[in-house]
């Protein structure tokens, strides 16, 4: 008869890392000005505006409710990687969980009256910053607006638990 020698290793350490990338952090509420991180790029918004319309002397843009128009800005702190990112990149949620999309034909038309530098795709180098502007379209009896970015887990993501999907800034 074979005996089995059992042998006992050691995985508090595994343990630990792999619930450290599993927690699940809380939702964070911040003001514009302060950034939401996501591994080495940090998003910004600057200022935002609420307005009815948007008006060029070719087009007039009415808003179904009232247009917020926010500055964002993308910083990259990387060393050597460039940052890939769409005006998809940012969506509002209302205190109610709707959700709503940038405006490009609003953002097409006000870069037309006050250049912004709109780009369908924006590449945003490492070590740099780019900005725009994106404008929502949003009901007028929405009282708590938050805007909120999407993204893909990054290696740096995962010891905050996404924590970029679950930051909120403040639009009132």
């Amino acid at each position: 008869m074979k005996s089995i020698k059992i042998v006992r290793q050691d995985f508090s350490f595994a343990w630990l890392f792999m619930l450290m990338a599993c927690t699940t952090s809380e939702e964070k509420i911040i003001d514009p000005g302060q950034p939401i991180h996501q591994d080495d790029f940090e998003y910004v918004v600057n200022t935002f505006s609420i307005q009815n319309n948007i008006e060029s002397s070719k087009d007039t843009l009415i808003a179904n409710g009232q247009y917020y128009l926010i500055s964002f800005t993308v910083i990259n702190t990387a060393k050597r990687v460039n940052h890939r990112w769409k005006n998809t990149i940012a969506y509002v949620m209302d205190e109610n969980g709707n959700k709503y999309e940038n405006n490009k034909d609003a953002q097409v038309v006000l870069n037309s009256i006050k250049p912004f530098g709109y780009e369908a795709e924006y590449v945003t180098t490492f070590q740099t910053e780019e900005s725009t502007i994106f404008i929502f379209d949003l009901p007028e009896d929405v009282h708590k607006p938050y805007l909120m970015v999407r993204g893909e887990t990054l290696m740096g993501d995962f010891f905050d638990g996404d924590q970029f999907s679950k930051t909120k800034v403040k639009l009132f």
